[in-house]
């Protein structure tokens, strides 16, 4: 959470049980004892309890904090992964959370994908699936993503436009299956290309229902969270599964091993590879 906020959790828990401690490094912004447990707050905005009794006390001042009025009724966010990888499919996720869902995530651990070990990554999915007001995950397939990456260029488009098009989807999927009666929804997205992704929606949502962000880092909204840990897991099922049914550690193959085999548009963004073979190890445009 924000450096704000964790000064705020601080005083929460030491006007509970919470005994203070000395921090023992510069990377911890408070340390504190919980019956025979540690809570620990980075000053990067991490959260640790090394005990049941210390992360439920942690869970009751996140609720405490930020349990308040919002000014929606369901927070739409979207995210994806592989966007940038040459191995394995691009997901884009979209997860809609009450305010209330919203707190009971952040209390389970739910934060930025990219700071999580790939079994929490699954196991966070499976409460996601779970507890979300609904959710939809977009995969688009090394080789249809060839074809519309193709496709796009030859119009003049780039990558942003399939990233446009994937996330107005996952959101519009997740918009039908919200009861009509909830008034107040609104929707947030990492923002990559404000312009493409708002046309993008308008043509599946009447944007004047919904109040829509856009913006760096929004992973801090908790929608946006859940739905980057989904997009990773599904992205780690696809390649899992392709190991298995090729027989090989899809994880541990390099790009020049990938270019060597026939069927590397099955399991491969050939187009990554080819721009890699012919200009050097650079990332895709977006």
């Amino acid at each position: 959470m924000d450096s704000d906020k964790l000064a705020k959790l601080k005083e929460l828990l030491l006007r509970s049980s919470a005994e203070p401690l000395l921090p023992t490094n510069p990377y911890e912004s408070f340390r504190t004892k919980i019956g025979t447990g540690l809570v620990v707050g980075y000053t990067s905005g991490k959260i640790v309890a090394n005990s049941p009794s210390a992360a439920e006390a942690v869970g009751d001042a996140i609720r405490q904090l930020l349990l308040g009025p919002k000014d929606y009724d369901i927070l739409i966010g979207s995210d994806e992964a592989g966007k940038g990888e040459w191995l394995g499919p691009m997901t884009v996720a979209a997860v809609a959370f009450t305010p209330s869902q919203a707190v009971e995530a952040a209390t389970k651990g739910i934060m930025d994908s990219k700071e999580l070990s790939v079994p929490r990554i699954l196991d966070l999915a499976d409460h996601i699936r779970r507890s979300s007001s609904g959710y939809h995950v977009v995969v688009i397939g090394p080789r249809r993503f060839d074809g519309l990456l193709r496709d796009a260029r030859d119009e003049g488009k780039n990558l942003n436009d399939i990233l446009a098009w994937a996330h107005a989807r996952a959101v519009d999927q997740v918009y039908r299956s919200l009861p009509e009666e909830l008034a107040r929804i609104k929707v947030v997205i990492d923002e990559f290309d404000r312009l493409k992704t708002e046309e993008r929606l308008r043509r599946v949502l009447s944007l004047e229902r919904i109040v829509l962000e856009q913006r760096p880092g929004a992973e801090e909204e908790m929608a946006v969270a859940a739905a980057g840990i989904l997009a990773r897991a599904e992205w780690e099922r696809w390649v899992d599964q392709e190991s298995s049914r090729l027989g090989l550690d899809l994880r541990s193959m390099t790009p020049k091993d990938a270019m060597s085999r026939g069927d590397i548009e099955t399991f491969a963004k050939a187009s990554y590879l080819g721009r890699r073979r012919n200009e050097g190890p650079t990332s895709p445009s977006v």
